[in-house]
């Protein structure tokens, strides 16, 4: 009997100790989705194209000279210059700050980067600029890219004469096609793994990744070469898509909604190298700067539209400055 009592002792012990350890599992961690973690991000920024402050992305320098040349330092914004040094001390505007892009996100954990004024972006093009412009502003910044770089402020600084080079020839406008391509194919999402569990530490850590190989950028020659090559994103209205009309194979985005994760982002393949044109190179770099963080083999056509069939545009045309700025340059 004593045996029998041992026993069912011995049991009832076991199954309590079961009971407690399967009450005491703790339940796995759920895995960060962190690709929706920056679409969330960026389907704010890129449906409204301001800062989180509503200031407009791209300013001219028409604008900027009279905050600049009114002797009143501390309205001024923040200007970061991405050209290289050389070209820096030859001439830049005046509280300028010379970084690279590669360097862009140790400067902002290192506080270069204040959060209490506006950032002004300035390259030689204005299309580096944009693109740092786009991840500052997902980062919560107050950023804006001087249009057309220096060459919209003085064409004899170095590098001014850029956009000049690149309006000459309208070499590929003979080529355009008013087709309708469309995407009707979906593709599985990129898997981002950097173990961050916000969207703005996603970003940071993609951007430690991404920057020090440089931004993504192709010449218009090699795209006309062979289209075929490119999954061509046209970011355009679509009455502009079919007139003066688009490179043969470029499908229509139309600006602020296409890349919400729910929209036409879905429609981008992950097995073929993405390139977006815009009429200047400078909104499709900000909007490859966003595919390139998400995972996607994406680049921005340099110059856009203006690069390859200049004449063929009635407006968003670059025109070299007209007014003198010399008193806000440091030579």
């Amino acid at each position: 009997m004593l045996k029998r009592s041992l026993i069912l002792l011995l049991t009832l012990g076991v199954l309590f100790v079961l009971a407690c350890s399967k009450d005491n599992t703790t339940e796995p961690t759920p895995e960060v989705n962190e690709f929706k973690l920056l679409t969330d991000i960026g389907d704010n920024y890129f449906s409204t194209y301001t800062t989180p402050g509503g200031q407009g992305v791209n300013v001219k320098m028409s604008a900027i000279y009279p905050i600049l040349a009114d002797d009143d330092p501390s309205n001024d914004p923040f200007i970061i210059d991405y050209r290289s040094k050389t070209d820096f001390d030859a001439g830049h505007l005046k509280g300028a700050v010379n970084i690279s892009l590669g360097s862009l996100p140790d400067k902002i954990e290192d506080g270069t980067i204040p959060t209490d004024k506006t950032i002004l972006n300035v390259c030689y093009t204005g299309q580096t600029a944009s693109y740092a412009t786009s991840l500052l502003n997902m980062l919560g910044y107050e950023a804006q890219n001087l249009l057309f770089g220096v060459c919209g402020i003085d064409t004899t600084l170095a590098g001014g004469k850029k956009w000049m080079g690149q309006i000459a020839e309208d070499e590929f406008a003979g080529q355009l096609s008013s087709d309708e391509n469309k995407a009707e194919k979906e593709y599985e999402f990129p898997t981002i793994k950097t173990g961050a569990d916000k969207g703005e530490d996603v970003l940071l850590k993609r951007m430690k990744e991404m920057l020090p190989n440089g931004w993504g950028k192709i010449a218009a020659a090699d795209v006309f070469s062979n289209p075929d090559n490119y999954f061509i994103v046209n970011y355009w209205p679509q009455a502009e898509y079919k007139d003066p009309g688009h490179i043969p194979t470029a499908i229509c985005y139309p600006p602020k909604d296409a890349f919400k994760a729910d929209q036409m982002l879905k429609n981008l393949p992950t097995d073929k190298t993405i390139v977006v044109y815009c009429y200047t190179g400078q909104t499709s770099a900000q909007v490859t700067a966003y595919l390139q963080m998400l995972g996607y083999d994406a680049k921005s056509l340099l110059f856009g539209f203006n690069g390859f069939a200049y004449n063929k545009l009635s407006a968003h045309k670059y025109v070299p400055p007209a007014d003198d700025y010399s008193s806000v340059i440091v030579k």
